[in-house]
């Protein structure tokens, strides 16, 4: 009588076993690649947290020389005085915040009022911002820049994409309008006619109309061939 008994299959391995196979089999791995992320993850929530204080420090710090700005006091707003930071330090600290890049701004500003439209334009066309509105103001800044130097025609297509870019609608507005007054000075009655006319039916309720209207009679007392309102 045989009495062998028939051999019994293993059970298949489960998951569970597989991955408990795996932890065993490449545990330095593992355990180094645990590591790593930690790490990572430490360092990104250190790095965003330092971000949120910088933006503070340099929103305070903004604010501070925010009057001498608006009264003009160039000197004490591009310096500082005393333990008062002023642009340059603001912008040399705190560059990449968005108070940072505001202070980019009023420094290309200030730089155009000054009669510097050269390093203006350097400032405008090096900006970068996430935030539609603040990227519109530096092309704008840039056409204004072309205007002072009485490059209209290259202000123009400056304005226009500043138009484009912007998200608030009475910018859009002003901005398109400057283009289309730029159109005109560099000699383009056309082009200054249409922008007139597409900025009074988009914007119908702003004082930009108004002045596109007033801007659209002159171009027809002078000739100019403009669209029906």
């Amino acid at each position: 009588m045989n009495t062998t008994q028939p051999q019994k299959m293993l059970p298949e391995a489960t998951f569970s076993d597989r991955m408990l196979e795996i932890g065993i089999k490449y545990k330095k791995q593992l355990t180094a690649l645990v590591v790593v992320i930690c790490l990572a993850a430490g360092g990104t929530l250190f790095w965003m947290q330092k971000t949120k204080v910088d933006e503070v420090q340099a929103s305070l710090a903004l604010a501070k020389i925010t009057p001498w700005i608006e009264m003009g006091d160039v000197n004490k707003a591009v310096n500082g005085e005393g333990s008062i930071k002023g642009l340059n330090s603001i912008i040399k600290t705190w560059g990449g915040t968005p108070s940072g890049k505001t202070a980019r701004l009023y420094m290309a500003y200030i730089l155009l009022n000054s009669g510097k439209p050269d390093d203006a334009l350097s400032i405008y066309k090096g900006f970068s911002s996430d935030n539609k509105d603040l990227q519109a103001s530096a092309l704008a800044g840039a056409a204004a820049c072309h205007v002072q130097k009485k490059a209209f025609a290259e202000a123009a297509p400056e304005y226009e994409k500043a138009s484009e870019t912007a998200e608030n609608e009475t910018l859009k507005s002003m901005y398109l309008t400057k283009a289309a007054e730029s159109y005109s000075a560099a000699g383009q009655a056309d082009k200054a006619a249409k922008l007139y006319d597409q900025v009074i039916k988009t914007w119908p309720a702003t004082s930009s109309a108004g002045m596109a209207q007033r801007a659209l009679l002159r171009l027809a007392g002078a000739g100019v061939q403009i669209p029906q309102i």
